[in-house]
């Protein structure tokens, strides 16, 4: 999906396609310094990173919504949600490199975006509506981790590609799960998984 695409797609508005135009620029700059993320990707960051992040939207309907970003890397997807207005994100990463990114991104944007440069297991006593990564870690690692931040109704969005379904066998050897798999919206054969409810056996 090319930019004009995303842009209707998401109705996004002036201020938002400026602010992600800003994003995909600094985020081209400093991958060349720090290898933030694939340097294939940036060519078609549109599709490939901010659609790919924005449709996790479609599943979250009160913007609101307390999500946690794990392993958030340059800010995907937590940092296009916040641009899209969701206003209770917290991103989470443990390289600082990539913390410090997104915190000169919000400098720069006059954004505030919540951080915190830790691993993903020191975190205590928080819980979020929703539990948001994308190419962070196997899944059975994720729902270990997810165990920390989950409430009684709290919802799994997980973007991942095309071993999504060998990672789903794989946990439910650890795991009871009741979850929806969606084909992503961004090429690349990949897919959102969402999680309703999970269970270690």
């Amino acid at each position: 999906m090319d930019k004009s695409a995303v842009i209707k797609k998401y109705n996004l508005s002036r201020k938002q396609i400026d602010l992600i135009d800003s994003y995909i620029l600094k985020l081209t700059k400093s991958n060349k310094i720090h290898n933030l993320v694939g340097p294939s990707t940036i060519d078609v960051a549109w599709d490939r990173h901010i659609n790919d992040s924005l449709q996790l939207s479609e599943f979250i309907l009160k913007k609101n919504a307390s999500i946690v970003d794990l392993g958030t890397g340059a800010g995907l997807p937590g940092v296009i949600l916040h641009i899209f207005g969701y206003s209770n994100i917290l991103l989470l990463d443990s390289k600082m490199k990539k913390i410090n990114f997104i915190k000169e991104f919000a400098y720069e944007q006059n954004l505030v975006i919540k951080t915190i440069c830790t691993r993903v297991e020191k975190i205590k006593n928080q819980k979020f509506n929703f539990i948001i990564c994308r190419a962070f870690a196997p899944l059975i690692k994720l729902l270990d981790y997810s165990r920390f931040f989950t409430k009684k109704n709290t919802s799994l969005l997980f973007l991942k590609g095309r071993s999504v379904k060998k990672e789903i066998e794989d946990a439910k050897k650890y795991f009871s799960l009741e979850y929806n798999l969606y084909q992503s919206k961004s090429e690349g054969d990949g897919f959102v998984l969402k999680i309703n409810k999970f269970k270690k056996l």
